[in-house]
Order: structure tokens, then C-alpha cells, then sequence
């Protein structure tokens, strides 16, 4: 749940550490006592230290959250992502942000199926829910809307529907696949 202030949080404190010990190591230099500088320094980057984790981590959330492109599953690089992912996914458009991720992508339904299988076989001991089997659905605007609106994709209407295990903390994903294109909708969350 928190994993996304880890990252900032460590370049803050390493930067903020590494300038105040610098500091308290150039004293001297500069005629003033190590003792004071640290006296002083100590409460300036503890004061500083919110306002520059928040600063890190807003750049830092724009190269990480967001809408992206990528041709295979192999090359998104974010095991939280991966892991929900079929392997044999394509053409893959992934919004991204800190609890979860939507997806669209290609896939054969021979392919989703099988990986589908797996993954119950590897994760269904886990889940809070036992398996259902795929079912047709009608997609309707408003369930679209809800787990894809504002990302501009095209709506299926009929659809089969797989959920997958989901654990004590909710993590899980479930996929709405439109055999007609052979786009599948992902919605999932992650702790």
C-alpha cells in the first residue's frame, strides 16, 4: 500500500543526509565548530525533509504513473504489473498508478485461457473467493465507464469475464476479453 513513498523516501534521507554530514565535515574550512553545524543543520533538514520527499516524489510519479505503451508483457518492468499479466500479452496499453493498473491488450483466447488456469492452479489456495468460470457478460456503458472510463478505448458489449484469485489485502485483477477483436480489458489492484 505504501510502497510508492519507499523509493522517495530514501533519496530524500540519503541526499539530505550526505549534505549535512558534508557540512559538518567542511566546518572547519569554513572556521565554525562541527558541533554547531550540526546543531544547526539537524533541525533545517528535518524541517525539510516532507516538503523534499513530496517534491521527489511528484517527479518521480510522472515517469511511473501514467498512461504507457508496450509491445510485450517482458518489457513493461514493474513486477507488480507483470505478475497480472499474461505473458503472452501484446500491443499492451497500461494506466498505471500507486494501488493497481487498467490494461488493454492482445491476446488469443487459447493463450488467456491457459494462463487463466495457471494461475488459479499456482494462486487459488490463496484467495478469498473461490474460482468461477469464465462467463459471457454484456459489457454496459456504465460498468465500462467505471473500471476503464477517461482512458478513450472502444467498448466491447459481449465479453467473457475471468476473475481471478483475490487475496486477504484485495489484490487481484479481473479481465473482460472480447473474442470478436481479441482485446482483453484488465482491471487490477495490488497491495
Amino acid at each position: 500500500m505504501l510502497w510508492h513513498f519507499v523509493l522517495p523516501f530514501k533519496i530524500t534521507f540519503w541526499t539530505l543526509g550526505i549534505l549535512l554530514g558534508s557540512a559538518v565535515l567542511a566546518a572547519p574550512c569554513l572556521q565554525k565548530k562541527r558541533s554547531r553545524i550540526f546543531l544547526w543543520g539537524f533541525p533545517m533538514v528535518l524541517f525539510a525533509f516532507i516538503p523534499s520527499c513530496s517534491v521527489i516524489m511528484h517527479f518521480m510519479d510522472k515517469s511511473r504513473f501514467g498512461v504507457f505503451q508496450y509491445d510485450v508483457t517482458q518489457t513493461v518492468g514493474d513486477p507488480r504489473v507483470e505478475r497480472y499479466l499474461p505473458p503472452d500479452a501484446r500491443e499492451l496499453t497500461i494506466d498505471r498508478f500507486a494501488r493497481g493498473y487498467r490494461a488493454r491488450y492482445l491476446i488469443e483466447s487459447d493463450l488467456i485461457e491457459t494462463w487463466f488456469d495457471a494461475v488459479w492452479d499456482e494462486f487459488g489456495d490463496y484467495s478469498m473467493e473461490g474460482k468461477s468460470s469464465p462467463e459471457f457478460v454484456t459489457l454496459t456503458k456504465d460498468d465500462f465507464n467505471q473500471h476503464f472510463g477517461g482512458l478513450g478505448w472502444p467498448r466491447p458489449t459481449e465479453v467473457v469475464f475471468y476473475q481471478g484469485p483475490v487475496a486477504e489485502n484485495g489484490a487481484g485483477f479481473a479481465i473482460w476479453y472480447d473474442a470478436e477483436t481479441g482485446f482483453a480489458y484488465e482491471s487490477a489492484s495490488h497491495w
